[in-house]
């Protein structure tokens, strides 16, 4: 007889994390995360997703301290340009960036309008320079402290005045520029000519960035994709809805002998039994989550998934016996079903890892097609409303991993797409009988993605405070969750007053 569990599956949005002593300030917490080998400055995976990762996802992404990883279901040829656009883009801690360009406002430009450009291209240092280009001063934007000025304020009255110290008046090497950033402990150093007139800016890199990964195939000749892909990438995942099936226990076996030093993911699961059994094969992390996506129908269509807050509790549980046992902990990586800042912060309380879609997918380095209000094609940034977003699971994905994104020009030009082997992702051996689980849509555009990523830190390192937590770590031994009544997240919710602003 079919067996019924005990478990209700729940979602995160039916939780809140409660508040405890504050020991440590939201601004002093750090959101570093370790997995293997690769330091992250944010617990944040992309989602191995069409729609969200190009070459400008993993140059922004891998610039914030962001794992981005290449879906398994694109072009060998578009794989290819995001590694190596990732490559250019990739600094070690201490190198030397220099912008040739920077984004610029003149003295008489107002704190509000200087604060759009901010916005607008995730800068957090602009030069305030006159008609002529000569250098007055610079704004730097910390989102932890802003100026707490009108926002007519005259940025000139705002900017920080540049001694003659603090900028250089002639070109000098790389090596120069570094040990002088590093006696004056500076992040960056203006450049100007013997006239004043700005060249470039030197930015000193705080962190390893451009960190890479790259989802495999597990059907047809997964040996010679892990074999062309593994050299360079700094880890390597399957990608399926379900990875409880006897090849990816192979995969994982060879990857491992192949390229020990990088940590290999295995996804997705979500019992706590398939955890123990990939973590005693060796995994390195572990993905979790099944029908819960914002552009997925496994779980409305066929019936099969889980809760995702059933998903956090029952692989946390299974992690944390796992390490009490064996002595080595393997993190896991909670994908899907995250729809907002309040979701991260409950499934930080648990999970190592958030993998990420809709929340990328809105960003103005995704790579899907962008559109303005009346839902037409737009190349022009101010006009974008919404962004394209399509599942692995819908035959859009077909498309684009047989003619790239930019399907429909080659289609519309008479151009035959590719005929490159496409794999299935649902169990079934090839994609020409897979059942469709993906939908097609459109997400709302929220802009740049630095300072959507450094506004939404901010919040989820007040709530790790407010639990008298020091960092992720801690924040997972003492948060305590509590189940809400319908109600109670209803009356969370702005409510008896008419919204002005948010």
């Amino acid at each position: 007889m079919t067996k019924i569990s005990k478990r209700v599956s729940e979602s995160l949005d039916e939780y809140l994390v409660l508040t405890d002593w504050i020991k440590r300030r939201p601004e002093e917490i750090s959101l570093q995360a370790d997995l293997g080998s690769i330091s992250l400055q944010y617990p944040l995976i992309t989602a191995r997703m069409q729609c969200i990762v190009g070459p400008e996802m993993a140059r922004a992404a891998g610039r914030q301290g962001i794992l981005t990883i290449v879906p398994r279901s694109l072009r060998d040829e578009d794989k290819q340009k995001i590694l190596d656009a990732n490559k250019d883009a990739r600094l070690r801690k201490g190198d030397i960036e220099f912008q040739i360009y920077p984004e610029y406002a003149s003295p008489n430009s107002t704190f509000k309008e200087v604060m759009k450009q901010v916005k607008r291209t995730g800068y957090s240092v602009i030069p305030i320079m006159d008609r002529k280009s000569k250098l007055e001063g610079v704004y730097i934007h910390n989102p932890e402290n802003p100026p707490l000025v009108p926002p007519y304020t005259p940025i000139a009255k705002v900017m920080q005045h540049l001694n003659d110290g603090s900028v250089l008046r002639e070109d000098k090497s790389e090596q120069e520029i570094k040990q002088i950033l590093q006696k004056q402990e500076r992040r960056f150093l203006p450049i100007t000519d013997e006239n004043g007139i700005l060249q470039k800016i030197a930015f000193l890199s705080k962190f390893d960035t451009n960190y890479i990964g790259m989802a495999v195939k597990t059907r047809g000749n997964w040996i010679e994709e892990i074999e062309h892909w593994g050299e360079q990438v700094d880890t390597l995942t399957i990608d399926t809805s379900n990875a409880c099936f006897s090849e990816a226990l192979e995969i994982l076996k060879y990857t491992k002998q192949k390229f020990p030093d990088k940590p290999f993911g295995i996804g997705n699961i979500i019992q706590g039994r398939d955890f123990l059994k990939f973590a005693e094969a060796g995994a390195d992390y572990i993905i979790g989550g099944m029908g819960v996506g914002s552009i997925c129908k496994t779980g409305s269509e066929r019936g099969n998934g889980r809760g995702q807050m059933t998903v956090a509790i029952e692989l946390a549980e299974a992690r944390d016996a796992y390490f009490r046992a064996k002595g080595k902990y393997v993190p896991f990586v909670l994908d899907g079903g995250i729809r907002n800042i309040k979701d991260m912060c409950v499934a930080l309380t648990l999970a190592d890892f958030i993998m990420l879609g809709n929340y990328f997918n809105g960003f103005y380095e995704a790579a899907a097609q962008k559109f303005d209000k009346d839902k037409q094609p737009t190349n022009t940034e101010l006009n974008i409303e919404y962004v394209e977003s399509w599942g692995e699971g819908h035959p859009r994905a077909r498309f684009v991993a047989l003619g790239g994104v930019d399907f429909r020009r080659a289609l519309a030009e008479g151009r035959e797409l590719g005929t490159q082997e496409v794999s299935e992702r649902y169990g079934h051996s090839a994609i020409t009988g897979a059942t469709v689980e993906g939908i097609v849509g459109l997400v709302k555009y929220k802009g740049r993605l630095k300072p959507n990523v450094e506004n939404d830190a901010r919040y989820i390192r007040t709530t790790i405070s407010n639990t008298g937590a020091d960092d992720l770590k801690t924040y997972r031994e003492k948060a305590v969750l509590e189940k809400a009544s319908a109600r109670t997240i209803q009356d969370m919710l702005p409510h008896d007053v008419e919204v002005l602003e948010e």
